[in-house]
């Protein structure tokens, strides 16, 4: 490290040399210097424009051509501060030439020294989107989704701590004692270590929904608090739209200590269904129907046939009608198609009723009536008599 800070000295001195020397042949002077100054930024600017159109430029079409679209984009990242830096540069070397008082080059070459450390940590900052392009390939196991999400948490997690490291050495080159700051920090940051600690635990709750693959952005979740479709997997909070469209959000150590139900994992969509036949329906007639309906649904595309239960049996005598009761999946789980196929099937499932002349029960209710009142018309009350004053009233 030593050898390659004198040989920079070495050429730092050269130039200067070099360029001193150019003064002594304009005749020296303060008019010299400015003449050579003026040339020196000139040439820079001339420079900047190669490096960004020709050098950088040229680089970039032919990481384009090799199809290596990160490099491409870095290269972007970097032609901005790279430019900075070449004018930087030229800045110092006008400096040097100009020979102004000893305390505004001090003033003069602190500055540059600060945009320098600037450009560079400028420059890591605005290659962290173009690098982390290649961690999609890793996180791209986590699913499409999760994969992005953890993509957008470690260019924040990067970019965080470039703009702390920087900000520290900014300060250093200033003068300031950073360590001993940091060290006087240490009483008040146990005060924030305890006042943080829900903050900490939400981040870690991030970490483990992004580690077990719990959901990711678009899946459908339902917990005890909410349910709805995932937008947001932050690291602090989850933010979900619900089906009344309200975005809600949870800090994640809540919903990582809550049963999660991720209705997006389905592998099949569940049909349950009760048909009520009426009472006078006949056995053959019943067991026809029954016959019929796993029939139809044994030859059905939209239904799931291995894997999961299918069954339509007889289940109950209800209070007014005899129960067969359905349950079977779907191959399909997306909800809108989900709802056409149920509903092409209770169409399906009444014709088959009809077709058996049979019909379907609905609610009723039979009152009996014991005694009748003591004033009523006479033929009233003969045959209320006669038939034991029992009536059936059926209520639809």
């Amino acid at each position: 490290m030593d050898e390659i800070t004198t040989e920079i000295d070495s050429l730092n001195s050269e130039v200067i040399d070099h360029m001193t020397n150019w003064v002594d042949m304009l005749g020296g002077g303060e008019i010299g210097r400015y003449v050579v100054a003026g040339v020196v930024l000139l040439f820079v600017f001339v420079l900047k424009r190669v490096l960004a159109h020709g050098v950088i430029g040229g680089l970039r079409k032919l990481a384009h051509q090799r199809k290596h679209s990160t490099a491409a984009h870095v290269l972007d990242a970097f032609e901005a501060p790279v430019q900075l830096l070449v004018i930087l540069g030229g800045v110092y070397f006008a400096v040097e030439i100009l020979d102004l008082p000893k305390n505004v080059d001090a003033v003069l070459f602190e500055l540059i020294g600060i945009f320098a450390t600037f450009s560079v940590f400028w420059a890591l900052f605005r290659s962290i989107e173009p690098l982390a392009m290649s961690f999609n390939n890793l996180a791209g196991r986590f699913g499409g989704g999760l994969g992005d999400d953890l993509r957008q948490f470690f260019i924040r997690a990067v970019k965080t701590l470039i703009v702390v490291i920087g900000v520290v050495v900014l300060l250093e080159n200033w003068g300031i004692d950073v360590s001993a700051f940091l060290g006087g920090l240490g009483l008040a940051g146990m005060a924030v270590a305890l006042a943080a600690k829900d903050s900490v635990a939400n981040i870690f709750g991030g970490l483990t929904i992004l580690a077990d693959n719990l959901y990711k952005r678009g899946d459908w979740i339902e917990t005890p608090h909410f349910e709805g479709t995932v937008e947001v997997v932050g690291l602090r909070a989850t933010k979900v739209r619900t089906f009344a469209k309200a975005l809600v959000t949870m800090p994640n150590a809540q919903i990582v200590d809550s049963p999660v139900i991720n209705w997006s994992r389905m592998t099949h969509r569940r049909i349950k269904m009760l048909i009520g036949v009426e009472y006078r329906t006949t056995a053959d007639q019943i067991e026809k129907i029954v016959e019929d309906i796993r029939s139809f649904l044994k030859n059905d595309d939209d239904v799931a046939q291995t894997d999961v239960a299918q069954m339509v049996h007889l289940s109950d005598f209800g209070a007014s009608s005899i129960n067969i009761d359905l349950y079977y999946f779907t191959t399909t789980t997306d909800w809108v198609k989900w709802r056409d196929i149920r509903n092409r099937h209770i169409i399906a499932f009444k014709r088959i009723v009809e077709d058996n002349d049979a019909a379907f029960a609905f609610p009723s209710q039979s009152l009996y009536v014991e005694t009748l009142p003591e004033k009523m018309p006479e033929d009233m009350a003969n045959k209320a008599n006669d038939d034991r004053a029992k009536t059936t009233r059926q209520i639809g």
